[in-house]
């Protein structure tokens, strides 16, 4: 019969412990330790799952590729009806959006969450995140809707999902297009779903990507010296549609004719980047040169997407990216 859930715990804020300090130490509970302390309860079975201990900002790509397989592992079980994953904040939004990029689960749910304040802290949402994580787990149309980030009783696709503030309990949204759904107690609402893009499944390990940030007069040293050190790709974090400073065009030119796929993206929290403008610097003469445009995908997401399409040796062209 499927209904376990399994909890794959890898650290972060949601399993903090206090320092001799006062700060918090991020993954010092592991998941059982984590389940107990909050005496979570749920519908079923739920059997948990420590990969890790980190906080966030130490997640490595070694870890993600890793969890991808646990994760596939898991859903080949006949018991096992949703897999949730709790970690740090900072980047949830990257393992989030690495699974959905890797894996086609069809009759598994895979949800991640975790907390913006740490389980002991008054007002902790670490429990209720965790909760409704478990519920959304459950749920039968969670299944073949990709990986979903459960927070402050939302439900967002990871395509979409952005952390939007650094300490707030409502840490987490979809800016321009909203969350999936809702939970509300014990109701489980999943009202929409967002058109997903190609499952890429990832080589054993991942190439280089660097992000490259632009700014007013930005130079463009950064550029020639990624590919020098070692990158092989880019993702230009551009601003507006997809733009750079003029003095750019030359190094990414010579970057591009390198060989080395540079894909663009905007900085801003909502909108495609688009061909719209044609000035020095603008993304048409960027596109004209080979660049890729990373359309509705964030710099990070879009790194992790170049990534994994770099390891397998997939075609590097528009079609990843769409």
């Amino acid at each position: 019969m499927k209904n376990t859930v399994v909890l794959i715990s890898l650290g972060g804020t949601i399993a903090s412990l206090p320092s001799s300090s006062g700060r918090a130490v991020a993954g010092a509970l592991s998941g059982k330790e984590l389940m107990d302390s909050l005496k979570i309860e749920s519908d079923g079975p739920v059997e948990v799952i420590t990969l890790c201990q980190k906080p966030s900002n130490a997640i490595t790509i070694d870890d993600l590729l890793q969890l991808r397989t646990l994760c596939l592992e898991l859903a080949q079980r006949t018991d096992v009806v949703g897999l949730v994953v709790s970690q740090g904040t900072d980047t949830l939004e990257d393992t989030a959006y690495f699974l959905d990029s890797t894996l086609e689960l069809l009759d598994t749910a895979l949800v991640v969450t975790g907390a913006q304040r740490v389980p002991y802290a008054a007002g902790s949402d670490a429990g209720p995140n965790l909760r409704d994580a478990l519920k959304v787990a459950r749920t039968a149309s969670a299944r073949s809707a990709g990986t979903l980030v459960v927070f402050n009783e939302e439900i967002h696709a990871a395509s979409s999902v952005r952390k939007l503030s650094s300490y707030q309990l409502n840490g987490f949204g979809s800016p321009g297009l909203g969350p999936m759904g809702f939970v509300d107690g014990d109701e489980v609402m999943l009202s929409k779903r967002l058109l997903r893009s190609s499952v890429i499944a990832p080589g054993e390990k991942l190439p280089r990507v660097d992000i490259i940030p632009v700014a007013i007069d930005a130079s463009p040293a950064l550029l020639q010296a990624a590919v020098a050190s070692g990158a092989k790709g880019l993702v230009i974090d551009a601003i507006g549609r997809g733009h750079v400073p003029p003095s750019w065009i030359e190094p990414l030119a010579a970057v591009l004719n390198a060989g080395v796929p540079v894909v663009i993206a905007t900085s801003t929290q909502w909108g495609r980047v688009d061909e719209v403008y044609e000035y020095p610097g603008s993304l048409a003469e960027q596109v004209a040169l080979g660049a890729l445009k990373a359309n509705h995908l964030n710099a990070r997401k879009a790194r992790l997407r170049l990534m994994c399409a770099l390891s397998c040796n997939l075609p590097i062209n528009q079609s990843i990216l769409s």
